[in-house]
């Protein structure tokens, strides 16, 4: 595994490349992190997800958007376009760190509808888009998060000395995270994929298939993600035995 900045003088990124293990296989692997508490939550298990596709050949880039994680950027100027060329730009370090042209995307729930959203732009040319439990729309995404913010403020303020509550939110953050209007509107817009060739969904036990899409583009991950519930929010989730069922699966299908 090694530490990489990539991307412009003006917006550098932070990622992590994997190196395939042995004889690297002719499609390479690209991974796009959720946001916020969700990001947190999966980033070990996003960073075993990586080892194991770099154990079954792939060579794998994952990384921080232009003002979150390690990435260069104020959080506060964080804004969807930036985050859609930041993926444009990650396609190309990993083609240029791997020498192989074809790419797979793996989007995990927010990262899943920032990548169907950059599908058309040039320089992704993705193979396959893999989206782990994307939600129905940006908009459901951002509802559910702020229903998590509020309810935990709420159990906090419930703790607490009446002298000492809780603020409301200001608007311009979600779950302790900066989340600016401008970059919440734009998300809102997002839509989630639809039945099209080229799209996987890789699906936990307790979140519901895509309407509309055959069931051979469906890969259930054999364990729950609990998302929706308030009590997993800040929960480590580390879902080792459901990155190895989606490495094995995309090691059986792709060169």
């Amino acid at each position: 595994m090694q530490a990489l900045q990539f991307g412009s003088k003006q917006r550098l990124l932070f990622g992590f490349h994997h190196a395939a293990h042995g004889a690297a296989r002719q499609t390479a692997v690209l991974i796009c992190n959720s946001w916020g508490l969700e990001y947190m939550r999966s980033y070990r298990g996003v960073r075993v997800l990586a080892q194991k596709l770099a154990a079954a050949g792939f060579e794998t880039l994952r990384f921080d958007y232009s003002g979150t994680g390690d990435s260069q950027g104020h959080s506060l100027d964080a804004r969807l376009e930036h985050w859609l060329e930041d993926l444009v730009l990650a396609a190309r370090e990993l083609r240029e760190l791997s020498g192989k042209q074809d790419i797979v995307v793996i989007g995990l729930r927010l990262g899943a509808l920032i990548a169907e959203a950059a599908r058309q732009r040039p320089g992704l040319n993705a193979r396959l888009l893999v989206h782990w439990d994307v939600p129905e729309s940006g908009k459901t995404y951002i509802d559910l998060m702020r229903e998590h913010s509020d309810r935990s403020d709420a159990a906090k303020n419930w703790r607490r000395d009446r002298k000492a509550q809780l603020p409301p939110s200001d608007g311009n953050e979600l779950q302790g995270h900066a989340f600016p209007p401008a970059l919440a509107e734009a998300l809102r817009g997002l839509q989630a994929p639809q039945g099209e060739a080229g799209n996987l969904w890789f699906v936990s036990s307790d979140h519901p298939a895509p309407l509309g899409a055959a069931a051979s583009a469906v890969l259930p991950s054999g364990e729950a993600a609990h998302w929706q519930e308030l009590d997993w929010v800040n929960t480590p989730w580390v879902p080792a035995a459901a990155a190895g069922k989606l490495a094995n699966h995309l090691a059986g299908v792709l060169r």
